[in-house]
């Protein structure tokens, strides 16, 4: 049998340099000289080579059994894992993903507690619990509580929790929820907080997505009108600035509508449309902010890159990175009766061309719904 922990440090450097994220935790996870050979390749700032985004399935499994590891399978246009939804040996707890950004999942467990995961390396880190949100009562399994009287599952209230990077080089997670009788409200945690801290933009309606962009909190509304936030501290007494809406078709109304930065480091809002007449069909619009960040500009051409759209957010990724992927290209994932289907949206042309990529009958297990999710490399 070969000797691999023998292979001579030159050649290992060689072989770490083209590995992109997942497979280079694997490689470290080896023996102690492919180890030290991650390590020196990252203590001399090496990069891993960019890995796909992984259309994530959560599956109701516990992850220390045996068939709950994380297993991704790349041999797809679009790599597909399956992501266990259990925490914990001993006594397992199911947990509801609620977002994902910068190689991180943001999960309530049916204690009420909340997690930032990183999926790949197993690491998990507290956020404050749900009952800490404003306005909730108590949470019981997995369904909350509301002061008024109201009953609804976790993943009802929180729309999405998404992390976003801190000037000091943390990480904050901003919660979108809905209460009954009350428009969305905001709240934010870092990982080790004892409660959430309510944000309270009173005069801004219908927020549906948020992002960080230049430094900059940037607030999307289901209006298309933008709001800008200069700075993520003060956020509850900020004066944010506006960006106008934009003119929208008359002949289609917009079902979802998303912030995502382009691999340029252009900021996007891609909309989800559908048609409110017979005539017509579904398709996606995407549109670019002006350097000036005053405008936004409609455009048929992302160059090389891929936007990939769940039914909560969506993830940008370069074509010429990752080459599996078609550039200019919007993937949709979505869960259907009896299967997961994903859709590619080619943006050129006037008669847009739809394809079916992936049809994933559901498993047993499966726990709706599948969300995209870009793996960042970190030391575990």
């Amino acid at each position: 049998m070969a000797d691999w922990t023998g292979l001579h440090e030159d050649l290992l450097d060689l072989v770490v340099v083209r590995l992109p994220s997942f497979d280079l935790l694997r490689f470290r996870a080896v023996c102690a000289s492919w180890r030290a050979a991650a390590a020196a390749f990252t203590a001399r700032r090496g990069q891993p080579q960019p890995d796909r985004p992984w259309l994530l399935l959560p599956t109701d499994v516990a992850a220390d059994h045996d068939d709950g590891r994380l297993l991704v399978c790349r041999d797809r246009e679009v790599p597909v894992a399956a992501l266990p939804t259990r925490l914990g040996r001993v006594t397992s707890r199911r947990f509801v993903p609620l977002g994902s950004a910068r190689g991180a999942v943001v999960a309530a467990d049916d204690l009420g507690e909340m997690h930032l995961l990183d999926p790949v390396t197993g690491v998990r880190r507290p956020l404050p619990p749900v009952a800490t949100l404003p306005l909730v009562a108590r949470v019981e399994g997995l369904q909350v509580h509301h002061r008024g009287g109201s009953v609804a599952p976790v993943d009802a209230l929180i729309q999405k929790a998404v992390p976003v990077p801190t000037p000091g080089g943390g990480v904050m997670v901003l919660a979108i929820y809905r209460q009954l009788h009350h428009r969305n409200q905001w709240a934010t945690a870092r990982p080790g907080d004892r409660a959430w801290k309510s944000v309270a933009p009173t005069g801004i309606l219908a927020v549906v997505d948020v992002v960080v962009h230049r430094g900059q909190l940037y607030a999307n509304t289901r209006y298309g009108m933008m709001y800008v936030f200069p700075e993520l501290h003060g956020l509850g007494s900020a004066s944010p600035e506006i960006i106008p809406s934009v003119t929208r078709r008359p002949s289609a109304y917009v079902e979802r509508s998303f912030l995502v930065e382009s691999p340029r480091g252009e900021l996007m809002q891609v909309e989800l449309l559908r048609p409110v007449a017979a005539a017509g069909g579904e398709g996606f619009v995407v549109r670019v902010l002006d350097e000036c960040g005053e405008t936004w500009e409609e455009t048929e051409d992302i160059g090389d890159a891929a936007v990939l759209v769940d039914a909560a957010g969506a993830v940008a990724a370069s074509t010429a990175e990752c080459p599996a992927l078609r550039p200019n290209t919007v993937y949709f994932a979505v869960d259907l009766e009896g299967e997961t289907r994903v859709w590619a949206y080619s943006l050129a042309g006037k008669h847009k061309r739809i394809e079916v990529v992936e049809a994933l009958p559901t498993a047993d297990g499966y726990r709706p719904p599948c969300f995209w999710f870009a793996p960042v490399y970190s030391q575990p």
